[in-house]
């Protein structure tokens, strides 16, 4: 009943504020307000076509009679605004604080491919799926009883969250987090009905709004601020192995190489649009670029040769030839990208790196990152996103070629490159110690005893065990992991620690940001070490300590950091202690 109350207050306050000094109408206004509201809630308890989203149901996949919340969530769009949902669902999920499990679907065949990459490994997530998918429950255009659905909560993301449905009797006794996000999120969609009607035309009014409530992109799942997602939210994006080879077979392993685009989304038919930097520009600032940094390549990245036009000049093309994975380790390791706003510059946010990204058609102010080098033209004074249906294809104004994105010239993009390259610090890294004993406690308090330094665990074999005797020495440690419970979050806050999901290949932290990372591996085997401690290598500090056990090094592991060992020098069982210096 608070859920009513807090609406009925809500309406009464709004009521009052609008018609001050006429009571009469105020009440006139709150009894036919209050009527509807009992009607249509009659009406939702009683009509199978109360909310359109539901789940057909299937024989293998029975809900009731456990104590697990069931979650389908429905997506749509590109890589890019898979990859945020992925971050909201994330958060949601860690504050459950409950047994559940997650279903994700998405609205295309051909996006199913990108649902498995963003969302694998996610330790809740049961399975993804495309809506039209003949072997799996489809979403419908009207709701099931709640007798007849699958799911205990049901939602869709398309730029804002909406809750669909939710079994409040299930929900209520297991997460009353999840009910307050439900209720919250039910209310929005009461106030902001049009937001998430006549898709996708209504995005220009989602952005809009979020401007004006200096919300980013990155938010708008999060529409009501309960997940408390910003711009410098820790993200996941799991990468593999096994991809990391197209480094070795395109001869880039110590290479510095930059990447750019001049395409749009993977699942966009587009070749030529709006929101691209003119061919012209693009071969200008690559012979810049080339005459300035003769040493650096230049990959040209691209989902497919129809969606994306080769460019002369460029040192490595690479349109159509790369699989997904391969595209995000090519991202992972490039010095910077260059792009229009398309869903590589996201990627390449989720993989904690910069873009330089080229701003016209869409706003800078909602969807630039702050590490990125944003840039704007003055040629247009406005964005146009979805003003029109063909806003993509045809400049609104009448031009051949859109004036906002033919005003960035060339030499504002070299600046911007030679900006991002002098950032860049020289590193030299040391081994310290090898082989020293298990009491790394002891050890950790010789190389740092400030109480303020941030601590980073990695992957501990043991858990949390060790991260628990760090707090009480340390205010600012947190643990990246994989294998979660569903209450390891709840623990994690109780011991005063932040646990946050990753992989060894991307760990969700700002370059230069820890003074102590530790890393005791509890698997012998590790593939492609040389790209695990790159990654630990980059999230320290200078002069901050890598404490690794678990792991045997070879020479050839450690030579890129200059760091020359005999053969069989390091064994698995001791710990070994590195430091990272400035020069």
């Amino acid at each position: 009943m608070s859920y009513y109350f807090s609406r009925l207050e809500s309406r009464l306050s709004g009521l009052k504020k609008k018609y001050s000094s006429r009571e009469l109408k105020v009440a006139r206004k709150l009894l036919t307000w209050t009527f509807w509201e009992f009607f249509r809630t009659l009406l939702r308890r009683s009509s199978p076509v109360a909310r359109p989203l539901s789940i057909e149901r299937q024989e293998d996949h029975s809900r009731r009679g456990d104590d697990e919340l069931k979650i389908a969530i429905a997506v749509s769009g590109g890589v890019g605004d898979i990859l945020m949902y992925g971050l909201a669902v994330k958060e949601i999920s860690k504050h459950i604080r409950c047994e559940h499990s997650i279903d994700i679907y998405v609205d295309g065949e051909d996006k199913k491919a990108v649902l498995d990459f963003v969302f694998r490994a996610f330790p809740f997530i049961h399975r993804c799926m495309w809506e039209g998918d003949p072997k799996g429950p489809k979403f419908l255009n009207h709701a099931l009883s709640a007798e007849e659905s699958l799911y205990d909560v049901q939602m869709r993301m398309d730029r804002c969250t909406a809750v669909m449905y939710c079994d409040y009797g299930r929900v209520d006794e297991r997460s009353p987090w999840l009910r307050h996000f439900c209720k919250e999120n039910e209310l929005f969609y009461v106030k902001y009905r049009k937001f998430f009607e006549n898709a996708p035309l209504h995005h220009s009014m989602v952005d809009q709004w979020s401007i004006l409530k200096k919300k980013k992109r990155i938010q708008q799942p999060d529409q009501c601020q309960i997940l408390g997602i910003d711009d410098f939210s820790c993200t996941f994006l799991n990468l593999e192995p096994a991809p990391m080879k197209i480094l070795s077979e395109l001869r880039l392993q110590d290479r510095p190489y930059i990447t750019l685009q001049r395409g749009l989304g993977r699942c966009d038919s587009l070749r030529d649009s709006t929101r691209l930097w003119p061919i012209r520009f693009y071969e200008k600032f690559i012979e810049l670029f080339h005459e300035k940094y003769p040493d650096i390549k230049i990959l040209q990245l691209g989902y497919s040769s129809s969606t994306c036009a080769s460019l002369p000049g460029i040192d490595i093309d690479l349109i159509g030839k790369t699989s997904l994975e391969e595209v995000a380790i090519l991202l992972k390791h490039s010095l910077f990208h260059l792009d229009g706003d398309a869903g590589m510059v996201h990627m390449k946010r989720f993989l904690n790196g910069r873009s330089i990204v080229l701003f016209g058609t869409t706003p800078t102010e909602m969807l630039g990152y702050p590490g990125n080098v944003n840039i704007t033209g003055n040629g247009c004074h406005s964005w146009c996103e979805w003003v029109s249906n063909d806003w993509n294809k045809t400049c609104l104004r009448g031009f051949a070629e859109a004036p906002c994105m033919a005003s960035i010239t060339p030499e504002m993009v070299m600046n911007a490159a030679d900006g991002l390259l002098r950032e860049r610090e020289n590193y030299s890294y040391a081994l310290e110690e090898e082989g020293i004993g298990e009491d790394i406690v002891a050890h950790i308090l010789q190389y740092c005893r400030d109480p303020n330094a941030k601590i980073v665990d990695i992957f501990n074999r043991k858990g949390l065990e060790l991260a628990r005797i760090l707090r009480k020495i340390f205010a600012d440690v947190t643990v990246f992991d994989l294998n979660f419970q569903f209450d390891s979050f709840a623990k994690a806050e109780a011991a005063g620690l932040r646990l946050e999901c990753g992989c060894l290949y991307n760990i969700a932290l700002p370059d230069d940001s820890s003074d102590g990372v530790i890393w005791q591996n509890g698997d012998p085997s590790v593939a492609q070490l040389r790209y695990v401690l790159k990654e630990l290598f980059r999230i320290l500090k200078p002069d901050g300590f890598l404490f690794v056990s678990g792991v045997s090094f070879q020479p050839e592991d450690l030579l890129p950091f200059g760091i020359e060992v005999g053969e069989g020098k390091f064994s698995p069982e001791g710990t070994s202690v590195f430091r990272k210096r400035l020069g």
